[in-house]
């Protein structure tokens, strides 16, 4: 077991690889008299085609999320579903384009607790009664989905702002007669070659014994081997222009709402490496559009309302996503007079890395942000960055000066929802 040890916030994990290749990562702590335990797969809805043994596979849209159902659904064994609630635990499950987490948070037992997710993961009992009865129930959450405008105007504007590579653009619900092609055959296929231990991590949060969990994990797994056939996702080749650059949808809404995406192409930057450059583009778009920002608190006084802004990594682009209710022409005029001649000064790039420094050190507070912390790191970099604090004070203005004054903001999709005039 390596110690990791974040000697410049006073913090420390634990971290092991077991000999099926499955990492394990712990974070013991005296703050809290509860535990959070998560097992993520970096499997998720945005995987939409991969290669296998020379065979090129296409995933059926909404796949993910229909499998995260099967495998996390304690209903179907009365035994476990009977001692989840004798300890009074909280499980729960959800599914991202890039990755699906399956947690339990609870106060009693921790290995108790441990067991009883680690069953549902690594022994799933998929049968297709469940299967076919799941489907209403998905039928049902993709109806709600439909209705909510913000997830509307998400997969719309992604949709028409990616050509080709529609890897985050897909629902992760997916649609109604997708999830009617999924069978329990099917399913297994796609656990059995994305559930693979080396594509999968633990994390052990709270107030346990370190060594007890360690124990009864590696006794767990013993004698289990990492299926050696590996499978590789495929992303199609996308281009620098948007689809559709304005399009309108009609919905029964009291106010206009309008999303403007701009897609960064990144291959400019190649001199910064993944980690450097998403915090760089995340600070200069949180000073461009955050909440203490000018062009928020234009937006308001132009009578635009419900801001809110989103940004995304997407394989070679880097994505901004802005939403306003309200008149669509001012959100416009305030929106694209924003990345004119962008400026940021050096002491607002120095605030937001204070801020960054303080979340670093306040997310050891919470063991549920622990895990996210975790779990953003090795998606980002495959592995945990023990000096944190330091790959943040090593970010300088002078680089960031050069990101920001030559950004291209010249490939941007428009989408207004409107009311009908019908």
């Amino acid at each position: 077991m390596k110690k990791i040890n974040f000697k410049n916030i006073n913090e420390e994990l634990y971290e092991e690889v077991l000999p099926n290749k499955l990492k394990v990562i712990y974070y013991k702590t005296d703050k809290t008299r509860n535990f959070y335990i998560t097992i993520s797969t970096m499997y998720g809805a945005g995987i939409t085609r991969y290669k296998k043994s020379g065979k090129i596979i296409d995933v059926i849209p909404g796949t993910a999320h229909f499998l995260e159902h099967r495998i996390m659904d304690f209903t179907k064994n009365k035994k476990a579903m009977a001692m989840i609630n004798h300890l009074g635990s909280m499980p729960n499950a959800y599914t991202m384009h890039d990755i699906t987490n399956y947690n339990i948070f609870g106060s009693i037992d921790l290995i108790k607790n441990l067991e009883l997710l680690l069953d549902r993961v690594f022994k799933p009992e998929i049968k297709e009664k469940d299967v076919i009865s799941e489907k209403g129930i998905i039928s049902e959450e993709i109806d709600m989905e439909q209705d909510n405008l913000n997830t509307v105007l998400l997969y719309n504007i992604m949709n028409n702002g990616f050509k080709n590579d529609k890897s985050m653009c897909i629902p992760v619900l997916g649609e109604k007669e997708d999830i009617q092609k999924i069978t329990s055959d099917y399913l297994k296929q796609i656990y059995n070659d994305f559930y693979t231990y080396d594509n999968m991590h633990i994390v052990v949060c709270g107030n346990f014994d370190l060594h007890e969990a360690s124990d009864f994990i590696h006794k767990y797994f013993e004698g289990t081997k990492c299926n050696n056939e590996k499978v590789k996702p495929i992303y199609k080749k996308e281009y620098d222009e948007v689809g559709v650059k304005y399009a309108e949808i009609n919905r029964d809404v009291v106010k206009d709402k309008t999303g403007v995406l701009f897609k960064i192409p990144l291959k400019d930057y190649k001199k910064f490496n993944n980690s450097d450059l998403n915090k760089y583009l995340n600070i200069l778009f949180t000073c461009l559009y955050g909440n203490t920002s000018n062009v928020k608190n234009s937006l308001e006084k132009s009578g635009v309302t419900s801001f809110n802004f989103l940004t995304k990594r997407i394989n070679n682009y880097f994505v901004v996503l802005l939403i306003g209710s309200g008149d669509t022409n001012k959100f416009l005029d305030v929106i694209l007079d924003s990345v004119k001649n962008v400026k940021i000064s050096k002491s607002d790039f120095e605030s937001k890395i204070k801020v960054l420094l303080s979340q670093l050190i306040l997310d050891f507070e919470d063991i549920v942000n622990v895990e996210s912390f975790v779990t953003e790191q090795i998606k980002l970099n495959g592995k945990i960055v023990k000096n944190a604090k330091n790959e943040l004070l090593k970010l300088n203005y002078e680089d960031f000066k050069f990101i920001f004054k030559s950004l291209k903001f010249n490939s941007k999709s428009i989408l207004r929802i409107t009311k009908s005039s019908c």
